[in-house]
């Protein structure tokens, strides 16, 4: 598949940058903090990141950017510059759903995960994935998502997840929250370790890539952030209001 692709991943406390081209990753580098720190940041890092390769932005054909559930600050960082970028080069803008990418990192003997992160309050976001039969083993894209993503709360969902995966390994439970919950899942219920919990930018591209070439593409102009609910500031300040 011959396309240059960046990814952009800002959805939660550490943020990274990735170059895909041909069908192969270049690059993908971390950037710690960016989802909470100025755009400027971000813009400097994607700058280095093709210039050590012998790039220009202008040279990029699609950018595909981690749309959440996530952090609010890194989601509006992220997506605020990938539009603009797309804007600015020309190029095709994707919008990757962030739990498909971790989906996507679980091992091979994992079969259907349940993806979950902090929403606050006591709730988490969940979103169940599975993997698809009918696809070759070289072929990577073969999750998707069974339903929309909620918001449960924290107890309520781990009864459920015991309930449906309880001895279960082939089904998983994985994303930014599953490691605080290791002390309230029974041991017959199978959590991820970290290195398969959190979005890489690398997936984010791989999934922006494949999306582009079926003519998935997002408007700059309307593309939000899934963010599912409003953060607490806004909330309050639609109560004072």
């Amino acid at each position: 598949m011959s396309l240059l692709t960046l990814g952009i991943e800002t959805s939660g406390f550490t943020g990274a940058i990735a170059l895909r081209r041909d069908g192969e990753l270049l690059e993908a580098v971390s950037i710690e903090q960016v989802g909470r720190r100025h755009a400027q940041t971000l813009v400097s890092e994607v700058d280095v990141l093709l210039r050590r390769h012998a790039l220009s932005a202008k040279q990029l054909e699609v950018v595909a950017v981690s749309i959440g559930p996530g952090s609010f600050t890194g989601l509006r960082v992220g997506v605020v510059f990938a539009k603009t970028l797309a804007y600015a080069t020309g190029c095709r803008l994707v919008a990757v759903d962030t739990f498909r990418a971790i989906a996507m990192a679980s091992p091979r003997d994992v079969a259907e995960v349940f993806v979950v992160s902090d929403a606050q309050r006591g709730d988490l976001f969940v979103g169940h994935y599975v993997r698809e039969t009918n696809v070759s083993e070289s072929d990577t894209i073969d999750w998707t998502r069974d339903g929309e993503i909620s918001i449960e709360a924290q107890d309520g969902f781990c009864s459920r997840f015991i309930e449906v995966a309880g001895g279960k390994p082939q089904i998983a439970l994985t994303g930014i929250s599953a490691g605080s919950m290791r002390d309230i899942v029974p041991s017959d219920g199978r959590i991820l370790g970290p290195e398969f919990c959190v979005p890489q930018a690398s997936l984010i591209a791989h999934l922006g890539e494949h999306q582009a070439a079926r003519g998935g593409c997002a408007d700059p102009w309307t593309l939000e952030p899934f963010y599912l609910r409003r953060s607490a500031a806004e909330e309050k300040a639609s109560q004072a209001s």
